[in-house]
């Protein structure tokens, strides 16, 4: 009887049975190759299927034919699953867990969260930082000058003053100079007091005749006393009919001027401590407004001596500055009529103190000043006259 093959599998060929040997021996026969069974398709999954009872079966709608005659289906079950992804050369094998991440289990549960059921913390590797060990919270630093900061700051405050300085000298220059405006516009023009000695181009050689001259006296201003800076004219030959008689009861207020320099020579107005302990008495030496002044006392430099001492000044740089024995002119006048009251030449001043402050100009030196004690003495029978 024929063995009959698998069904759907063609008849192996027959192999030549191997020639005999040159001695008659039967030579053993080749090895032949069989292809093995191809594998069979597992059954379709709709054939483990069951359709229900009673419910009709959906008729299967083929796709027409596309691009000619339908090709037949590939040997792989289109159901299979791709094969398994291999990553490119040179990237590591896929795995878990990543490069540098903790190994399960190796992860701490933070404070405050409840682990999964089953989860098992592994051994403790890190601890939070204790009470001491947290750093406080950021607070910022005291600010700090630097030293640069604070040399700018005292560069800036010495030019301020200096320019405060600046600007006060400008502006006592500026009221000179007005000051003497008026003076040139106010006096009336007239010929010079004294004729130039020696003979003359067109003299015969004779000296002329003197010419008889008579003192101007004071002369009355067109507006009254304003300002401290309306009483200097007084001193200059002016007086003001609309200021206060030198009348009545005692005390009567008086304004003192003085002139310390005579590279700029401007006169200033100030207070006269007195030893008096009567308010209205020693009121009447600190005036506080000038048109109520009844007297005003003129002090003016005449002449400066020898050196009495020499002052140090630190600022901006150390330096000595001497201070010389000077002379003053002492004038009283009345300001409603210009009469003069007192009149005192060659009156040394006796206060030889050193000022805190000084501003002075080509090299000008220190001078003693009056002291307020000779001043009270020079005037204090005029205003306590009754």
């Amino acid at each position: 009887m024929e063995e009959q093959g698998r069904p759907g599998e063609p008849p192996a060929p027959e192999q030549p049975s191997s020639p005999p040997s040159a001695d008659g021996t039967q030579a053993p026969a080749e090895p032949t190759w069989v292809s093995p069974p191809l594998p069979q398709a597992p059954a379709h999954p709709d054939a483990q299927w069951q359709r229900p009872d009673g419910q009709p079966q959906q008729p299967q709608i083929q796709p027409p034919p596309f691009g000619g005659p339908q090709q037949p289906p590939p040997a792989v079950p289109p159901w299979q699953a791709p094969p398994a992804w291999q990553p490119p050369p040179g990237y590591p094998a896929p795995g878990y867990p990543a490069p540098g991440y903790p190994a399960p289990g190796q992860w701490q549960v933070p404070p405050g969260q409840v682990p999964p059921a089953g989860w098992q913390a592994a051994p403790v590797m890190w601890e939070p930082p204790g009470p001491e060990q947290v750093a406080p919270p950021f607070t910022s630093p005291p600010p700090k000058l630097k030293p640069w900061a604070i040399a700018l700051v005292i560069v800036v405050g010495l030019l301020g003053i200096g320019g405060l300085y600046a600007y006060a000298i400008a502006r006592e220059v500026d009221r000179v100079q007005d000051q003497v405006a008026e003076l040139n516009q106010d006096e009336p023009f007239g010929l010079p007091k004294t004729w130039p000695s020696g003979p003359t181009p067109f003299s015969t050689g004779e000296s002329p005749d003197p010419v008889e001259t008579t003192p101007s006296g004071p002369q009355a201003s067109t507006y009254p006393v304003r300002t401290d800076e309306d009483l200097e004219r007084v001193c200059d030959g002016w007086y003001y009919p609309q200021s206060p008689k030198f009348t009545g009861k005692a005390p009567h207020q008086i304004s003192v001027g003085v002139i310390d320099s005579t590279t700029l020579p401007s006169r200033h107005f100030g207070s006269v401590s007195v030893p008096e302990l009567k308010e209205s008495i020693w009121r009447a030496w600190i005036p506080t407004d000038p048109t109520k002044t009844q007297l005003v006392g003129c002090i003016d430099l005449a002449t400066t001596g020898a050196t009495a001492k020499s002052c140090k000044f630190d600022d901006p740089k150390p330096e000595k500055i001497a201070l010389k024995k000077a002379t003053y002119r002492v004038r009283l006048f009345e300001a409603a009529t210009g009469k003069k009251l007192l009149d005192k030449a060659a009156v040394k001043g006796e206060d030889e103190t050193c000022p805190t402050i000084v501003y002075l100009l080509g090299g000008e030196s220190l001078v003693s000043q009056v002291s307020d004690r000779q001043v009270y003495e020079f005037f204090r029978p005029y205003v306590m006259k009754k």
